[in-house]
């Protein structure tokens, strides 16, 4: 009786392992606050007071910064996907939706040689460990 037991109660964690991962939780390892730790280009990092990506085990996202120089501030929510090295956010506007590929390497996330509206930087993101 004792064995039976045992294998069911390891047949209820392996479920409920496997299950976490089709109920909302694939990027339980990645998830977490990112934060700008790098940038070079034409932005540098003395034009924020902060920039940061969180990431949520489920594969929701949040996009925020705040301008070092005036009170503009960015936040947007956002899906994300992690495949082969990189990093999918796509972000929605009503039926409008964008997708931004960035590198995801080592726990980071590298936006490499970006150009926006004929800006060009490169930033890095790095988890903040002391959540």
């Amino acid at each position: 009786f004792a064995y039976l037991l045992c294998t069911v109660t390891l047949l209820f964690l392996t479920s409920c392992s496997l299950l976490s991962l089709f109920k909302g939780e694939p990027y339980k390892d990645e998830a977490g606050v990112y934060e700008l730790y790098y940038m070079s280009g034409d932005l540098n990092m003395s034009m924020y007071d902060y920039y940061r990506i969180t990431l949520e085990a489920d594969g929701d996202c949040l996009v925020e910064s705040k301008g070092a120089y005036n009170s503009s501030i960015y936040s947007a929510e956002a899906t994300f996907e992690i495949e082969d090295n990189k990093i999918y956010i796509v972000t929605k506007s009503g039926s409008a939706s964008v997708t931004e590929v960035y590198d995801y390497v080592d726990g980071e996330i590298q936006m490499n040689n970006q150009s926006i509206q004929g800006i060009t930087f490169t930033a890095w993101f790095k988890r903040n460990i002391e959540e």
